[in-house]
């Protein structure tokens, strides 16, 4: 009998120690969940971008996840996208883009839920540092509750965790008024105050700053514009044995536009796009002239180069709309239902249908040769001309 009690004793010992060890090597040093503003804005694919930029600029042990936010105060929305989890930077980025914007910035409500998702033992939490970094963008909706209610209730929820949890906010296309709402916010949480960066490579810049746990990002932070030299640009894109790459233009540490030709030249020069994705550095298209592709417009700005917009039909069918320049389909959707809900309602005046809300100009145009009910209603934006068409020409 006492044989088996040490047997036993020393099975459940081993089981153990085995266990304790397992526990050890699976716990990641660091965690980080990106908590995102998902509420309706046009501008959310730089947010999309910003965020998978960080978290590509992570290390691989770090235990990543993704939450959103965005509802209303009756009805809020937030899920979490991509669980806490190591080596998925990759699906964080493909997470955020294929968000769809919608509601109101219920900021309280998506970092209650953020916090609780540290309460539990599993997913492991960080040995080191647990992070929640919030991305304030396009307003911040407190749905009745003072700043002292909030900065009460995070504070409880936080203490309520059992982990100590660092937080970080940044804040994008915020007014004067919001932006001291979130220093408020970040206050009570005890975080540094908010940057709050206007450019979009000033918002790229930032996350991956703000995304590293403080005192290693000296030895962690990575930009890719530094690795884009003609020898990685020729490995992801060979030309031939004696073609090179030179005038390397990069911008917001994720697309390059680069030149190719021989050495001597033998024929024009051949412009060459590239994308920083999935660490690395990718192939997009080449040729005398450009598309556009997703690229925004800043960047062929600061290129100073063109490029050839290839229209794109956000959606299709009896209110088919066509982004015809690049103003992103978020846009075009919106002011094209905001325009026909104008117009069916008499707010349009005269044969021509002129409408206009904010910086929108939308009418139905007459074209040349065609007859009035062959030509498709048009929405330009007076900023910039970005042009959005309702509708196909009628032959």
């Amino acid at each position: 009998m006492r044989r088996r009690v040490a047997a036993g004793a020393v099975v459940l010992l081993v089981l153990g120690l085995v266990t304790g060890g397992l526990w050890l090597f699976l716990t990641p040093g660091h965690r980080t969940t990106f908590l995102v503003d998902a509420s309706d804005s046009p501008d959310f694919r730089e947010v999309a971008d910003a965020v998978g930029t960080a978290a590509a600029n992570m290390a691989t042990g770090d235990a990543l996840a993704l939450r959103k936010f965005g509802g209303s105060c009756d009805s809020p929305a937030t899920s979490e996208l991509v669980a806490p989890g190591t080596g998925q930077a990759g699906e964080i980025g493909a997470a955020a883009r294929a968000i769809t914007p919608s509601g109101r910035p219920t900021v309280l409500n998506g970092l209650l839920a953020a916090i609780d998702d540290f309460a539990g033992l599993y997913p492991l939490r960080g040995s080191e540092t647990n992070r929640i970094v919030l991305f304030a963008h396009g307003g911040l909706d407190m749905c009745g509750k003072s700043l002292d209610e909030i900065r009460a209730t995070v504070g409880e929820r936080a203490a309520r965790a059992g982990v100590k949890i660092e937080f970080r906010f940044v804040g994008h296309r915020l007014t004067p008024e919001q932006t001291k709402d979130l220093n408020t916010i970040a206050a009570s949480a005890n975080s540094l105050q908010p940057p709050l960066p206007a450019l979009p490579d000033e918002l790229v810049t930032t996350m991956k700053e703000i995304s590293v746990p403080s005192g290693l990002v000296a030895g962690r932070l990575k930009a890719p514009c530094d690795e884009a030299t003609p020898e990685v640009l020729a490995a992801a894109h060979p030309l031939g044995p004696d073609v090179r790459y030179f005038d390397i233009r990069c911008q917001q540490d994720r697309y390059v536009l680069s030149t190719a030709n021989t050495t001597p030249a033998r024929f024009d020069d051949l412009a060459v796009l590239f994308e920083y994705k999935d660490q690395a550095w990718r192939y997009l298209r080449s040729g005398t002239v450009l598309p556009c592709l997703s690229i925004p417009a800043e960047v062929w700005k600061a290129w100073g180069a063109t490029c050839e917009f290839e229209a794109v039909v956000c959606r299709d069918g009896a209110q088919k709309v066509t982004d015809l320049n690049g103003v992103g389909c978020t846009a075009a959707i919106d002011i094209a239902d905001r325009y026909r809900a104008a117009t069916q309602s008499g707010q349009a005046e005269g044969q021509g249908l002129i409408w206009t809300s904010g910086e929108w100009r939308c009418s139905w145009p007459y074209e040349g040769d065609l007859a009035h009910v062959q030509i498709p209603q048009k929405c330009v934006r007076t900023t910039d001309n970005m042009v959005v068409q309702l509708g196909d020409y009628q032959r």
